[in-house]
């Protein structure tokens, strides 16, 4: 092997070291900044927007902690019900939050936000749904609570409205869709 080849394959290799160490640090940075409990907040609670908008049961309940509680004495599963029963009276259902801002207490965050219903709704509870939720002046308090040491283990524990009444009149989780369905 000639000199001027030797120099090649060291500089090669030694480039190629390189690079793979700093592909790896940029990986493990991207990595580390996704998973900030910040980042993990924001995308926890656009999942949970997204799910009430598709009604979908199991990705509202992917998101809710199996000791969630509230005042009206909801369990994950009356909460999840709660959140597709509203949902069904609508042919196309857009929640938009605004002014949202979030407060980090050790492994506690607060989502304080406004929403916005708007969609078509399929009868009157559709209507009601969203002339309620819109005359709101409160905003929806979301509190999350991080269960274990893993990012991903954020998870809904309460969800309050200081607008919304403390007795519901009689509302059980799923009796819209059930009035619905003539039961």
């Amino acid at each position: 092997m000639r000199v001027s080849q030797r120099k090649f394959v060291d500089g090669g290799a030694r480039l190629l070291l390189v690079s793979s160490l700093a592909s790896f640090l940029f990986l493990v940075l991207f990595v580390a900044l996704q998973w900030r409990p910040s980042k993990v907040i924001e995308k926890r609670q656009a999942s949970l927007i997204d799910g009430i908008e598709r009604r979908n049961p199991a990705r509202i309940q992917r998101l809710v902690s199996p000791n969630y509680h509230d005042r009206w004495e909801f369990t994950r599963e009356d909460i999840v019900e709660t959140m597709v029963d509203s949902g069904s009276q609508f042919m196309a259902l857009v929640v938009t939050p605004e002014k949202e801002s979030v407060v980090f207490e050790k492994s506690r965050a607060t989502v304080t936000v406004h929403l916005i219903i708007s969609g078509k709704p399929v009868g009157p509870a559709g209507n009601e749904v969203t002339r309620r939720v819109n005359q709101l002046k409160e905003p929806f308090v979301f509190v999350w609570e991080k269960e274990s040491f893993l990012p991903s283990s954020w998870r809904l524990v309460k969800v309050d409205n200081a607008g919304l009444p403390d007795e519901l009149f009689g509302y059980e989780p799923g009796d819209i869709r059930r009035a619905m369905r003539g039961e």
